[in-house]
C-alpha cells in the first residue's frame, strides 16, 4: 500500500485551506486607510447625457451660393431631399456633422460616394471647417466653403488636419472623411462640444 506523506508546510496549508469561508461577492465599503477622523462618504450623482450625432448633406449652387436640396429637407434648402440640375452645371457637396452634445465627440468618420457616372470631381476642391452648434446650413456652407483646403490624397498623420481625402481611381468615387491609429486614412476627427465639423467639395454635372 502506498502511502503519501505531507510535509509540515504542507499539511498547515492543507489546513489554512480548509478554515476559508466560501468567496463572497466584494460589498462597497470604504475604508480610510490613513486613518484619522476623516470618514469617506457616498460618491456623487453620475448622469449620463447622450444625443446621436447629426450628419447633414446638402447641395449648393456654385454660383450663388444658393441651397437647391438637403436630406433633411430643410426649409432654407426650398424643402426638398432632391434636385434636378442640367449637364455642366457646377455645384458644391456640403456635409457636416454636428456635435450638440456637451462633450467632444472623437474619432468620427464617415464616407461619401460620388456618383462619377454623373458628376465629375473637381480636383482638390476639398475644403473644411467649423461652426457652432445651431448655426444655419448658409453659415455651416460660407465657414466651409472659405476654410482650409485639403490635398485629394490620404494623409494620416497625426496632427496634419488632413481630414479628409477622395480615391477617383474607383466607381463611385469615395470620399473618406476621418482615421485612427488602426486605418489611418486620413487625421483623426474629433469634434468638441457643440461643434459642427463640416466638409465641402466641388462637382460638375456630366
Amino acid at each position: 500500500m502506498r502511502k503519501t506523506r505531507f510535509t509540515l508546510a504542507g499539511a498547515a496549508a492543507l489546513a489554512a485551506a480548509a478554515a476559508l469561508p466560501a468567496a463572497q461577492a466584494a460589498t462597497n465599503d470604504a475604508t480610510n486607510l490613513a486613518g484619522g477622523t476623516t470618514s469617506l462618504t457616498n460618491s456623487g450623482t453620475v448622469t449620463v447625457n447622450s444625443a446621436a450625432l447629426t450628419l447633414i448633406k446638402a447641395v449648393f449652387d456654385a454660383g450663388s451660393g444658393t441651397c437647391l436640396a438637403s436630406d433633411d429637407a430643410d426649409a432654407a434648402c426650398n424643402s426638398t431631399t432632391t434636385v434636378s440640375v442640367p449637364a455642366g452645371r457646377t455645384i458644391k457637396f456640403l456635409i457636416y456633422v454636428d456635435n450638440t452634445t456637451g462633450v467632444s465627440a472623437t474619432d468620427v468618420r464617415f464616407q461619401d460616394m460620388l456618383d462619377d457616372t454623373g458628376f465629375t470631381y473637381t480636383a482638390a476642391s476639398i475644403k473644411w471647417a467649423t461652426a457652432a452648434t445651431g448655426a444655419t446650413k448658409a453659415a455651416i456652407f460660407t465657414a466651409a466653403n472659405t476654410g482650409t483646403a485639403l490635398t485629394d490624397a490620404f494623409d494620416g498623420s497625426t496632427g496634419s488636419n488632413e481630414y479628409a481625402g477622395i480615391d477617383t481611381g474607383v466607381s463611385p468615387d469615395n470620399l473618406t472623411v476621418g482615421g485612427n491609429a488602426v486605418s489611418p486614412d486620413n487625421d483623426t476627427v474629433n469634434i468638441a462640444a457643440n461643434t459642427v465639423f463640416a466638409i465641402v467639395f466641388t462637382a460638375v454635372k456630366n
